[in-house]
C-alpha cells in the first residue's frame, strides 16, 4: 500500500494563511507590531484600522474633517457607519481565499456584531481572537516613548535614557502622535476598557479568545501567538 506524506508545518501555514484573525489590546500592547509580523510570515493582508482612519483624517473633506474631529480633539470612537464603510470597501477588493488579519476593530459591541456580519456577507468568519494584554502603567510608559519621523515615517520607541529625537533611518525629526498627550492617552485607555473588554468578553463566550502576555518582548509574544495558531 502506498503511504501519502506530507509536511505538518506546511499544512498549518496553509491552513493559517487562509484564517482571518483579530488583534485587540489596550494602547501600547504593541498588537499593530504582532499584526505585521503574522501578515509577513502567512501572507495575510494586514487591516489596520487606526491607520486606515489617520489616512482619511488627513483628507480635506467631510468625511476628513470628521474623522480629524473624532481622533484629535474629541479623542473618542470613530462611528460605526464610518468603519462600515472602509470595511466594505477593503473587503470587497480582496479575493475570499486572502486570510486578513484585522488590527484593532471591532472596538465595541455594536461593531463586533456588524463586524460578524459584515464578514458573513463576504464568505468569512472569525477564527482567532488574539488579546495582547498588558497594565495601564505599562501602557502610559510604552506610549510616552513612542515616536514616528516625519519625513519617512519610521515608528520608532525610545528607550530609557534616549533623548535623540532625530531618525536614524533619514535623519528626519521624530514626533509624537497628535493624541499621544497624557491625557489623550489616559481617555484612550478608559475607552478601552468600557468599550473594548466587552467585546473581549463577547468572543470569550464563543470561544474564540486567546489572551497573551504583552509585557514580554515583541519575538516573545510573536512566539506566543504562534503557540497558540
Amino acid at each position: 500500500m502506498r503511504r501519502s506524506l506530507f509536511c505538518q508545518n506546511c499544512y498549518m501555514v496553509h491552513a493559517i494563511c487562509y484564517m482571518n484573525l483579530v488583534i485587540l489590546g489596550p494602547q501600547g500592547s504593541g498588537k499593530g507590531t504582532q499584526a505585521k509580523l503574522l501578515a509577513e510570515k502567512f501572507g495575510l493582508d494586514h487591516f489596520d484600522t487606526g491607520c486606515a482612519l489617520r489616512q482619511v483624517a488627513k483628507l480635506d473633506t467631510p468625511l476628513g474633517r470628521e474623522v480629524y474631529e473624532i481622533q484629535n480633539v474629541t479623542k473618542t470612537l470613530v462611528p460605526s457607519r464610518i468603519l462600515r464603510e472602509i470595511l466594505h470597501i477593503r473587503l470587497d477588493d480582496l479575493g475570499r481565499e486572502q486570510g486578513v488579519v484585522f488590527d484593532g476593530v471591532p472596538r465595541n459591541i455594536d461593531q463586533a456584531g456588524y463586524f460578524e456580519q459584515a464578514l458573513g456577507e463576504f464568505g468569512r468568519k472569525i477564527d482567532r481572537v488574539i488579546f495582547v494584554d498588558i497594565s495601564k502603567e505599562e501602557s502610559l510608559k510604552r506610549i510616552g516613548k513612542r515616536f514616528s519621523c516625519e519625513k519617512c515615517k519610521e515608528a520608532v520607541v525610545l528607550k530609557e535614557d534616549d533623548q535623540n529625537l532625530i531618525c536614524l533611518k533619514c535623519s528626519g525629526k521624530l514626533v509624537q502622535r497628535v493624541d499621544d498627550t497624557k491625557e489623550g492617552i489616559e481617555k484612550r485607555l478608559s475607552i478601552f476598557m468600557e468599550e473594548t473588554i466587552p467585546v473581549i468578553e463577547y468572543f470569550e463566550n464563543k470561544k474564540l479568545v486567546s489572551r497573551i502576555d504583552g509585557s514580554k518582548s515583541p519575538n516573545e509574544v510573536f512566539e506566543d501567538i504562534l503557540k497558540i495558531l
